[in-house]
């Protein structure tokens, strides 16, 4: 790892998030929250498996890849472990994923209580409960 000064020429890491995120209110580059000036720029090549993780774990943790490489080096330097943020709940597309499913089965209580559909209300129960301990274990 090589440690290099003065302006450095933006990497390209990956497309920005389509939300459009725009900087906070009074964001300077080089200053950190603190205010504490951040001259230096560190520099380091991963392979794509762990570029891909790192990647995974940023967005899980809902930081940036700066952030998250500045906790764990700065952590590492002052030898305690990096305070980072909580993962949060479920992914939105697993949420998503369920309101489907939720959706769908709905709609096949529907029409089985118009007789539209041969099913059983044990086979419906069963279903609902499958989906239930799903959602228990996240």
């Amino acid at each position: 790892m090589r440690v290099l000064t003065g302006p450095q020429p933006p990497l390209p890491l990956r497309p920005l998030k389509e939300s459009n995120e725009m900087p906070r209110r009074g964001y300077r580059k080089g200053i950190s929250d603190c205010k504490e000036p951040l001259p230096y720029f560190v520099r380091t090549r991963l392979s794509s498996n762990d570029f891909k993780r790192f990647c995974d774990e940023a967005d899980v943790r809902t930081s940036g890849h700066s952030d998250l490489a500045r906790a764990v080096i700065v952590a590492h330097l002052n030898k305690q472990r990096a305070q980072l943020a909580r993962p949060r709940g479920p992914s939105n597309e697993l949420v998503r994923e369920f309101r489907r499913i939720g959706n769908n089965l709905n709609q096949l209580a529907r029409q089985a209580n118009l007789g539209l559909v041969a099913v059983s209300s044990e086979e419906i129960e069963r279903c609902i409960a499958e989906l239930n301990a799903l959602a228990a274990r996240l």
